[in-house]
């Protein structure tokens, strides 16, 4: 798959259902019911235990459908050749680490940095990023800051990630996101209803 070609996927989606835990068999089983309910992008961060199992079960129970990515990259040269052996799409880390954007990309993983100011917003879109996290996006960021940044910032493709309620997803994408991440406060209820509402927003019936 192409950088854009993934790119594409997740502005598709809408949002990134975020895999992160202790409990494996725990994990595995969220991922499976959220991909039932209509996610179509799970992220499994790498802080989580046993992250590679979670990861690899998920990779070959789901639908080729799904797009599975990793989070919480922290150090680009230990995490990223091994994601990229596990057939990881994306890399999303909290903080932009030096040379995460171009060791994920010849590698063929789209690399989402994570950006706390407009300031490094840019810094990371200027670096290569394609899609940039916006981080943490509760405290850091809000739909009405997103909308007025000026134009040139508002041109670069963003994730509010980290505190993002389902409800406020519409919001962020009125704002200019081009997708949200969603973690723990995301219910399988909820992504069976987000999804269907990406969907019509995108003139398309489930």
């Amino acid at each position: 798959m192409s950088l854009e070609w993934n790119l594409e996927r997740i502005g598709r989606a809408g949002f990134i259902g975020i895999l992160r835990g202790d409990e494996p068999e725990a994990l595995i089983e969220r991922g499976q019911k959220l991909s039932d309910a209509g996610v179509k992008v799970l992220e499994v961060t790498l802080d989580s235990t046993d992250a590679a199992r979670v990861f690899r079960t998920l990779k070959e129970q789901l639908d080729g459908d799904v797009m599975l990515g990793v989070g919480t990259v922290m150090h680009p040269p230990t995490a990223l050749p091994s994601v990229a052996e596990w057939g990881a799409d994306f890399a999303l880390s909290p903080i932009n680490p030096e040379g995460f954007i171009q060791l994920a990309h010849e590698l063929g993983i789209l690399a989402v940095p994570g950006v706390a100011t407009p300031s490094e917003l840019w810094r990371a879109h200027t670096a290569g990023a394609m899609l940039v996290k916006l981080y943490p996006a509760a405290t850091n960021w809000s739909p009405e800051m997103l909308a007025n940044l000026p134009r040139p910032l508002r041109q670069v493709h963003t994730l509010p990630t980290g505190g993002v309620k389902p409800q406020d997803v519409p919001a962020w994408l009125d704002a200019g996101a081009y997708a949200c991440g969603l973690g723990s406060k995301l219910t399988i209820e909820e992504a069976n209803f987000l999804s269907s509402e990406i969907l019509a927003r995108r003139g398309v019936m489930r």
